[in-house]
């Protein structure tokens, strides 16, 4: 039956083999991140080993890389975010289990690169890179454990030339460091579920406390990790749960320290949590006076369940995924598309196996601290994610292994037993599934808004990739220009549906500008097919129109409501100029939307 690639690590001669191939795609992975460095930072003139690294070594990574990747200076480097705090903070160190808001591992690991590189700012570079190294050669080894050793080599391979992953990697962050970790844990776990022993027992509780020492958020997927194997099925692993219990009490021994520290110091034993909530209420316009990041959560679910859900359903499941992949065309044209479909088809086939399911579970867990921030200031830069970006790599790899696995079973014309039936079951639950998250994604922005309007807040009707439930025929795809992402009407009366949850007067503010100011002068607004009034275009070349309209309760109904916008003559896009020169020259428009706000 076809099992993706599950299949045992080597051991032996083989093994070495394997592990000695990994190496050398990790010394590789070193290679380019050192242009990487040079690239944006410059060479270094000491200590000796540095300057022949960046003078002699990194020029030569450039016979590699390919010709459309060209690395800009940082003319100020570190500043204006946390590497240059976490140079400050590693200089400002005392000891290891210091109560403060950031978290040890990296800051002993920027210290250690200070003292390498003679106390120069660039060994928070050396510290982040060295991090994102070490994942390569983690990402190996949990393949290896998970897949194969050919798949581990694959995700490892792959992990190394990510042209994103590179690019994070030497500027300072601490993400790659927990990438490592997060990886080296996973590691650990899989190796302890599948084969429990004293010293894999060893190993996840001291992988697991390190990871929580870099990012105490980390709990959100150690302590599930551990719970599921405790409850789950041990059929041929008794030993599993006391070895469980030794994992746990070293995890317990390793993080306890800190925060008995923070707690002592500050009376919060997840300061390094809480003091972050600061960020995300201010960002949100909120007071930036912190909590605790549980009353900062209950307190968005309880104003916004059907927004909260949405937020962690699309931070969980779409944009990590969705951000990811692409910088792989500089390397091969296609080849994003095409490990994005194959690590779907690796995580769907993993929901059938007990081992693809605790590596599920590790993604999804893992990604449950970002989940709830992504679309809160910074909150979604692609470093907050990178961590389970081996994941994805992994399963795209067993789906290889695979392929590469019936390919051999046929050229040998073995004989292999195929419960077609079984396939096709799994197949129809993975269609199924995935069609009503698709019909979720679609739908929930409509509820989202809806609720919101219902709280009295301003709504904001936006174009955006979700927006087709507000705007469904008659307007041109979504294009950005600048700050705005807008629609063109391509029909006379272009409609936007809305939802109003009551029946009553609403204000609106309309978003919108001619698409040929020289030969539209005014447009007409209906509301579910009653004339609302017809207002004169205000045209301002630098900013988008702004016009506010009141919403008469006798044409307001509750539920779909549609405002139609009438412009007095239509235009081809050639008439309308270069601001709409990716449209056909030839097509019919109208207006261009911005947005519709639903303010009261």
């Amino acid at each position: 039956m076809l099992c993706f690639g599950f299949v045992p690590s080597s051991t032996g001669a083989a093994g070495r083999w394997w592990a000695l191939a990994a190496l050398l795609i990790t010394a590789f992975a070193a290679f380019l991140r050192l242009d990487a460095f040079t690239g944006k930072y410059g060479e270094l003139d000491h200590p000796t080993w540095a300057r022949i690294a960046t003078h002699d070594i990194a020029p030569r990574a450039r016979w590699f890389q390919p010709s459309a990747v060209q690395w800009q200076r940082v003319p100020t480097p570190y500043v204006g975010g946390d590497p240059i705090a976490y140079l400050r903070y590693a200089r400002e160190m005392t000891t290891f289990y210091q109560p403060h808001v950031r978290e040890p591992v990296y800051l002993a690991t920027t210290r250690a690169a200070l003292w390498l590189l003679d106390n120069q700012d660039a060994a928070i570079s050396f510290a982040s890179a060295a991090g994102s190294v070490a994942a390569v050669f983690a990402t190996y080894l949990l393949g290896a454990a998970a897949v194969s050793p050919a798949g581990g080599l694959i995700a490892a391979g792959l992990l190394a030339i990510e042209y994103e992953a590179i690019g994070w990697s030497v500027e300072g962050w601490r993400d790659d460091t927990f990438t490592a970790l997060f990886v080296l844990t996973a590691w650990a776990l899989v190796r302890l579920r599948e084969a429990p022993s004293f010293w894999r027992a060893v190993a996840a509780g001291l992988c697991a406390g390190a990871v929580c020492l870099t990012r105490i958020t980390a709990l959100s997927f150690v302590l599930p990790a551990l719970g599921w194997m405790a409850l789950e099925r041990s059929d041929g692993r008794s030993a599993l749960r006391p070895q469980l219990a030794v994992a746990s009490l070293l995890l317990a021994a390793v993080v306890a320290p800190y925060l008995a520290s923070c707690a002592i110091a500050t009376g919060d034993p997840f300061f390094a949590i809480n003091e972050h909530t600061r960020y995300y209420r201010f960002a949100e316009g909120a007071s930036a006076t912190p909590t605790s990041t549980t009353a900062y959560l209950f307190d968005k679910f309880a104003r916004h369940p059907i927004g909260m859900i949405d937020v962690a359903a699309v931070g969980l499941f779409v944009r990590p995924f969705t951000i990811k992949w692409h910088l792989y065309d500089l390397w091969v044209r296609g080849a994003s598309t095409f490990l994005a479909g194959a690590a779907l088809a690796g995580l769907a086939a993993w929901l059938f196996t007990g081992r693809g399911r605790f590596l599920l579970l590790l993604l999804v867990t893992a990604l449950v601290p970002y989940a709830f921030t992504w679309n809160v200031g910074g909150g979604g830069e692609w470093r907050f994610t990178m961590h389970v970006y081996s994941i994805y790599l992994i399963a795209a790899a067993a789906v290889f292994v695979a392929a590469g696995r019936a390919l051999r079973a046929a050229l040998r014309r073995d004989q292999q037993h195929v419960q077609v039936r079984v396939l096709l079951r799994r197949a129809a639950v993975v269609a199924a599934g995935c069609t009503v998250a698709a019909a979720l994604y679609v739908a929930l922005p409509w509820f989202v808004q809806r609720e919101v309007i219902a709280n009295g807040e301003a709504a904001d009707i936006k174009v955006d990739p979700r927006d087709w439930p507000f705007y469904r025929n008659g307007w041109s795809e979504s294009h950005t220009d600048g700050a705005v992402t807008a629609r063109v009407s391509t029909v006379p009366i272009a409609v936007v549906h809305f939802p109003l949850p009551l029946k009553r007067a609403y204000e609106i503010v309309l978003r919108l500008d001619p698409a040929a100011p020289e030969a539209q002068h005014r447009f007409t607004v209906l509301l579910n097919k009653q004339l609302i009034g017809t207002l004169l275009f205000g045209w301002n070349a630098e900013r988008v129109g702004a016009y506010r309209l009141t919403l008469p309760a006798t044409s307001v109904r509750a539920g779909d409501n549609e405002i139609a916008v009438v412009p007095d003559t239509m235009v081809t896009a050639a008439d309308a100029g270069p601001r709409l020169d990716w449209l056909d020259p030839r097509q019919r428009v109208g207006v261009r939307l911005w947005y519709l706000r639903v303010l009261d």
